[in-house]
């Protein structure tokens, strides 16, 4: 039986940080024990060259592509490498959001080679493995993907396109699922569950405005045969438990 954690959508620097506490301490127990670390996409939020912000120079005053990937190494990456041990598979998804960086890089060619993530985190050299924008990453028989659609029932959108298939996914922010049980094979029972965030819940773009995002992660413990458990434990107020003990809340 092995184990494997997945973060959903951290958008960092607009991460939780109170989330990301508590996933830290978590790690302190059990990164060691990992096989797969998996961050399933936006783990950066990639502002700078967000195509919504072509036209608000103040709110991007000061900001810049390499502050990002600076800050995001030293906040994020680095503190997660140091928390799993060097056998663990350490896997990063292409979100939308840092699709954003290939989408300058197509209006500007010039930027090719300077802008990319895996060039300015040194995937290669750190032993991360790049998943490309809307690929895929199995751990035994259950499927993670970043996320395509955000529909009121995306979850059993996710399932019919994907059909046998188990998928776990982000990009709603939020936490849904939907099962389905083939006619052919009562048996074969799939599953599609969104895990939720660790950004923050209300951002400045948000001003205030309601929404249904949850933060959450996910544990998977995948047995020989390929077959899975996927828990997504909420984190409240900084906090979430597992297996009995409180993980965050310490400042």
């Amino acid at each position: 039986m092995r184990l494997a954690v997945i973060l959903p959508d951290i958008h960092h620097p607009y991460h939780d940080k109170a989330c990301m506490n508590a996933v830290f301490s978590f790690l302190k127990d059990y990164g060691k024990k990992l096989s797969w670390l998996i961050l399933n996409g936006d783990a950066m939020d990639c502002e700078t060259v967000s195509h919504w912000m072509k036209d608000k120079a103040r709110e991007l005053e000061g900001k810049r592509v390499k502050k990002d990937y600076k800050s995001f190494d030293e906040e994020i990456l680095t503190p997660l490498e140091n928390s799993v041990s060097p056998s663990c598979k350490k896997v990063y998804m292409i979100g939308n959001h840092e699709d954003w960086i290939d989408q300058a890089i197509s209006k500007t060619p010039a930027l090719e080679g300077y802008y990319e993530v895996g060039t300015n985190l040194n995937f290669k050299e750190r032993g991360w493995i790049e998943v490309p924008l809307n690929g895929s990453y199995n751990l035994g028989h259950l499927t993670v993907l970043h996320g395509l659609y955000t529909n009121k029932y995306h979850a059993a959108k996710t399932l019919d396109i994907f059909g046998g298939k188990s998928i776990v996914y982000a990009h709603t922010h939020d936490k849904q699922s939907h099962t389905k049980v083939t006619p052919l094979e009562i048996k074969d029972v799939h599953e599609a569950v969104s895990i939720g965030c660790l950004c923050n819940r209300n951002p400045t773009y948000g001003k205030n405005k309601p929404n249904k995002w949850v933060h959450a992660f996910g544990i998977v413990y995948i047995m020989p045969d390929g077959q899975f458990n996927l828990y997504v434990p909420n984190i409240i107020n900084g906090k979430f438990i597992w297996n009995g003990k409180i993980y965050g809340g310490k400042k």
